[in-house]
């Protein structure tokens, strides 16, 4: 094959089973990751992640936790202050699936942060008889689908704010709602909605708003007097979790809270062009008045 090399140098099957170390240094990549196809029946998995930090949202909370039911699609998001509290709310999100389905729910696939490898946690995975399944160290890929999720939801709350022109500090009540439409959304690959799939109930669109909406929000009776207005004049933030009403930012008051009677203008806003090409809607400052540890 070429001249001038002796023919023991050459001969390839000498090296055989010998690793070149210098090579190995200066050429090694990632082994890819490939897709997961496996088909899962209902609460067979659920992925769970954390996203964050982030600004600093009403009730303190710096991070969120996702848990996704893997074979509907179903979502919870719940903001929370600190990483240590994931484990306790994990619990209470796994619970309340298992109510909503009647079905236990046997595998988690999350990563090896220190705040799911606990020891009260993995007595609750034994005593739940739940097998968690870890992702190889800095191989978040393996949990692919949690880190899609909160893409998703990242890139939707960051867009509502910007439409609404609401301050960062409310992302915690653009997640709730953003959340709240996803489960009630056409999903790729199934025939119904997640809510559907999961709970076998319909969504009922009726009570869909606008995000930043003008509103007007009938006083309680206990507020109201005889001569003046009935109503406080408000913009809509959110959905109440869990509930049947509206989590509404007070003008005046600058304070979220929550009302049924609430009539709504769900007129586009008028969004300012500044000089370097960035937007600015109307700006919707906050106080709290309240937990917002809640998903929907």
């Amino acid at each position: 094959m070429v001249d001038g090399m002796l023919s023991s140098v050459a001969d390839a099957n000498r090296v055989n089973g010998t690793v070149c170390v210098k090579c190995v240094d200066g050429k090694m990549v990632q082994s890819p990751s490939p897709r997961s196809s496996t088909a899962t029946t209902k609460c067979e998995l659920v992925h769970t992640d954390i996203g964050g930090p982030l600004t600093e949202a009403l009730g303190d909370s710096l991070y969120f936790m996702t848990a996704l039911e893997a074979s509907t699609g179903f979502i919870t998001a719940t903001p929370i202050k600190k990483k240590k509290m994931a484990p306790e709310v994990l619990k209470t999100r796994i619970t309340q699936l298992e109510k909503l389905t009647g079905v236990k729910v046997k595998r988690f696939r999350l990563n090896g942060a220190k705040e799911y490898v606990s020891n009260d946690l993995k007595a609750w995975y034994e005593d739940k008889g739940i097998t968690s399944a870890m992702t190889a160290p800095y191989k978040s890929q393996q949990n692919g689908k949690a880190k899609r999720v909160n893409r998703t939801l990242m890139e939707r709350v960051r867009a509502a704010l910007l439409d609404a022109g609401a301050e960062e500090k409310l992302w915690a009540e653009a997640l709730a709602s953003v959340v709240h439409v996803l489960n009630r959304s056409p999903k790729a690959g199934l025939d119904v909605t997640p809510l559907e799939a999961l709970t076998g109930r319909l969504p009922n669109f009726a009570g869909l708003r606008v995000l930043g909406s003008r509103a007007w929000a009938l006083k309680p009776n206990m507020q109201l007097r005889k001569l003046e207005p009935r109503t406080d004049v408000c913009r809509f933030v959110g959905y109440t979790v869990g509930g049947k009403a509206y989590r509404i930012l007070e003008d005046e008051k600058n304070q979220v809270f929550e009302r049924r009677d609430v009539l709504m203008e769900e007129n586009s806003a008028k969004v300012e062009t500044s000089a370097v090409g960035s937007s600015a809607g109307p700006r919707l400052t906050t106080e709290y008045d309240g937990d917002k540890d809640g998903a929907t």
